[in-house]
């Protein structure tokens, strides 16, 4: 759509590319998933990266 100003993305699902349209759902989305991250959880910083780098690699993602 023309009229609408998109980001561009390597996201085989698009999910950026929706998101760009709403600002403020793709603000909130991210605020949301480094939340998620960043929470005090028993895990260390080397095991959250080591599932992040499991599940990226489960997913085919490339960026």
């Amino acid at each position: 759509m023309s009229w609408i100003r998109e980001e561009e993305s390597n996201d085989p699902y698009n999910i950026n590319k929706v998101m760009s349209i709403q600002p403020r759902a793709m603000r909130g989305a991210m605020h949301m998933t480094l939340g998620i991250h960043q929470a005090a959880t028993e895990l260390s910083e080397a095991q959250k990266e080591a599932i992040a780098t499991v599940v990226s690699v489960v997913n085919s993602c490339r960026d």
